[in-house]
């Protein structure tokens, strides 16, 4: 796949995708999305940070939302706060013309303007397990009519102890109707066994197998005494 035009888009995520300036797909957005977008099935993406996992995941699923339901159908868990508001701020982007936003739920916030969020009939809800969990156990967010799960980083909120948790709001979920979409950059162990008990014959699509640090980041590292680090930071 050379261009989005390609690809079988509502005229809105058209224009969304042209306005972003979005051109040519990336490696694992053009394996993925003719996938997402065509099958109704479990997924499992390999592909390293910053290879644009979010628009490979975000456009089929706002393109497989129903704006007219004023209930949770996309949950998408993220292992940390920052991550949890990135994606969030792209799939608000994404579904800007679509009229469907996306209502970040992570620690360390309020509680009264994520429940007002979730009372407000948030069709996408993008959150760190934790606090998830919270909200779960409140009632306050109900996932019976969740049709699309994504656990983004999923290596990460494992190896951040969130495993409990994430096996908990899938259990949650309703498998009848829901399908789980797998996005990691490395296969652990644990990985593989979450993998393994949860998504039924997933489509995959790996990228980067070799090389799991994107192409499009440049690193630096300075050598330092453990205690100069905050004065070099800051510096």
């Amino acid at each position: 796949m050379e261009t989005f035009n390609e690809l079988e888009l509502s005229p809105e995520m058209h224009r969304a995708i042209t306005e972003l300036g979005y051109t040519k797909p990336s490696q694992i957005q053009s394996e993925a999305l003719p996938i997402l977008l065509n099958e109704d099935t479990d997924f499992l993406g390999l592909a390293a940070t910053g290879t644009g996992k979010t628009a490979a995941f975000g456009i089929p699923l706002l393109e497989k939302i129903h704006g007219h339901k004023k209930v949770v159908q996309g949950l998408i868990m993220c292992p940390t706060r920052e991550l949890a508001l990135q994606v969030c701020g792209q799939i608000n982007l994404l579904g800007k013309y679509k009229g469907i936003k996306a209502l970040p739920i992570y620690g360390g916030a309020g509680y009264e303007e994520q429940i007002r969020g979730l009372k407000s009939g948030s069709q996408v809800v993008v959150g760190t397990p934790g606090r998830l969990i919270d909200h779960l156990e409140k009632g306050t967010l109900k996932l019976k009519d969740v049709t699309t799960i994504i656990l983004d980083e999923a290596d990460e909120m494992i190896s951040m102890g969130f495993k409990e948790d994430l096996e908990t709001l899938l259990e949650a979920t309703n498998r009848e109707i829901g399908k789980i979409w797998l996005f990691s950059a490395t296969m652990s162990p644990e990985v593989h066994r979450v993998a393994d008990k949860y998504l039924v014959d997933p489509k995959q699509v790996k990228v980067n197998k070799k090389e799991m640090l994107s192409t499009t980041v440049e690193q630096i590292f300075f050598p330092t005494r453990e205690s100069d680090k905050p004065e070099i930071l800051c510096k």
